[in-house]
């Protein structure tokens, strides 16, 4: 199995500015509103309208708009519980906004833009394949052209994210063969066509990182390892500007037509007691995205698409934003896909998790030294373990262990320690239940040797795995390692092939220990405190 670059974990650093801000955790919140403050969750799709549009309109009116970036997952999560912490929720599509919202608690939902989803590669990519200069590309092509293996594609993972759940049902609709009227149902989703051909194209993917943003990143920071993707139009128009500047080679995109998937960026208020300011300034807030023509224009400049406008229809717009050389079509006169109702949703996310998706060996390797009891760093491997075995909170993480994943965890100190590894093949419940236990029952202790564990991961990951099995290192710890086994700890990672997702917690942590061997495993290095965070999106990648 050839070496994978796994795109880079983004860490959100707190903001405190003036008119806008990126507000506190929120477990550190009181959930109480105050009077002229709008509390909204956004995806990270929104960071560039925020920091454009939204912020100078909140500082205009001095306004105090707090805003913090999450998952698609998490929002979904505090929506249906129903979280106090937020005025409001802006999603990057209605998929997991459905999901969040089935007991219609949400007021006043409109979408501000649309972007469609594209096929996306680099020029010569586009040339290589065919597609470069053709205004019109069926998703059969595209189909035909990912399950080749001609290209190396990346998607985000559908349950971690927006974009990659919008392309899985389109997909899911074309398999179905349904127009872009008719939803998805049940019972399609149930039919062995839909399942052996949604299998088909998940598998064919290289990558599937849990977040656009991490996927835009480190896709074109190496195109060696990505040279295709699924993402949003806009998001391409934004990067291509920044590539044509820097004298690169841009993307181009293609339409996947006769299942075309399209973002719609719905905001929606959350009432509760307290909040009728807060209201207020949310009402203002869509009224100034919709109908202003100054914020329209700034939301045209970012390659959004009016959510007011004929479909998907642009009048003269800017040939340098909705630029023609880059396969960007002003007018696409095609209906986007309907997504279907939210339990058919939860079924497919649910089944690309258990069923669609590449089997994963993954080895977790987990620093239980004396001082991750000192700084709590062991409380929060704790609670991560319950997020990520426990069957019942890891379903609703969408993090369910698929019945042919085989998942180990290495406690390590002064060298592998607790009893540990230990392993569960395939997803039995109670066997999950009992690694967690483990790993909640270990007290920290000793020194710090992370190779010792990346040793015993490499060689137990370098034997005969079954074909569609992928391979991953999790590594995390916050200190400074010994070294004696570093040379043959990474010599044998960087013979496996096997990618390490290496996370310090920690001022104490050494990054340049850590680099080297993301570096080494094209894998990714990643400085996070929050490490149930950290280890929850690690498991994303599977």
């Amino acid at each position: 199995m050839r070496a994978r670059r796994l795109p880079a974990l983004i860490v959100a650093a707190a903001m405190l500015l003036t008119g806008c801000t990126t507000s506190e955790p929120t477990s550190e919140r009181t959930g109480a509103p105050t009077s002229g403050t709008l509390r909204v969750v956004a995806g990270s799709e929104q960071q560039s309208v925020v920091e454009t549009i939204v912020k100078p309109w909140c500082a205009s009116r001095h306004y105090r708009c707090e805003v913090t970036f999450k998952g698609s997952v998490d929002q979904a999560r505090l929506l249906a519980a129903g979280s106090p912490d937020y005025d409001a929720y802006w999603f990057a599509s209605s998929v997991f906004l459905q999901l969040g919202d089935r007991a219609s608690t949400l007021r006043d939902v409109q979408p501000m833009f649309l972007t469609p989803v594209v096929f996306a590669a680099w020029r010569s990519e586009m040339d290589k394949l065919g597609f470069a200069g053709r205004s019109d590309v069926p998703i059969a092509d595209i189909l035909r052209a990912v399950e080749s293996g001609r290209t190396k594609v990346w998607i985000t993972n559908p349950t971690q994210s927006n974009s990659g759940a919008t392309v899985l049902f389109g997909f899911l609709n074309y398999f179905a063969g349904n127009g872009p009227g008719t939803p998805l149902t049940q019972q399609q989703l149930d039919s062995p066509a839909v399942e052996q051909g949604v299998s088909r194209f998940v598998k064919a993917m290289d990558q599937t990182p849990p977040s656009t943003g991490t996927l835009m990143t480190d896709c074109l920071a190496h195109p060696d390892q990505c040279r295709a993707m699924f993402t949003y139009e806009d998001l391409v128009i934004e990067h291509n500007a920044e590539l044509v500047k820097a004298g690169k080679e841009p993307l181009l995109v293609a339409y996947p037509r006769g299942s075309l998937a399209v973002s719609d960026a719905p905001l929606g208020f959350l009432p509760q007691a307290g909040n009728d300011s807060a209201h207020q300034i949310f009402t203002e807030l869509q009224n100034h995205l919709l109908k202003d023509a100054d914020a329209q224009a700034a939301l045209l400049k970012l390659g959004r698409r009016p959510a007011s406008g004929v479909g998907l229809t642009l009048d003269k717009p800017d040939a340098n934003v909705f630029n023609p050389a880059w396969g960007i079509q002003a007018t696409i006169n095609e209906q986007a896909i309907q997504f279907p109702a939210a339990s058919v949703i939860q079924a497919a996310l649910d089944r690309y998790q258990t069923r669609y998706r590449r089997p994963v060996a993954v080895h977790y390797c987990l620093d239980g030294s004396g001082s991750m009891g000192d700084n709590d760093g062991w409380t929060g491997v704790q609670a991560a373990a319950g997020q990520i075995f426990e069957p019942d909170q890891a379903a609703l993480n969408f993090l369910q262990t698929h019945p042919q994943d085989s998942t180990t965890v290495s406690i390590f100190n002064g060298d592998i320690t607790g009893g540990s590894p230990w392993t569960v093949q395939g997803n039995d419940a109670a066997a999950l239940r009992d690694l967690a236990r483990k790993v909640t029952g270990y007290r920290p202790d000793g020194g710090t040797d992370m190779y010792a564990c990346l040793l015993r991961a490499a060689n137990e990951l370098a034997r005969p795995q079954p074909d569609d099995r992928k391979r991953l290192v999790v590594l995390m710890t916050d200190g400074q390692s010994d070294t004696r086994r570093r040379e043959p700890a990474v010599a044998a990672l960087r013979s496996a092939g096997v990618p390490v997702v290496a996370i310090a917690f920690g001022r104490d942590a050494d990054p340049t220990q850590l680099k080297e061997v993301a570096e080494a495993t094209n894998g990714t290095f990643v400085r996070q405190d929050d490490l149930v965070a950290a280890l929850r999106q690690a498991a994303g990648y599977k």
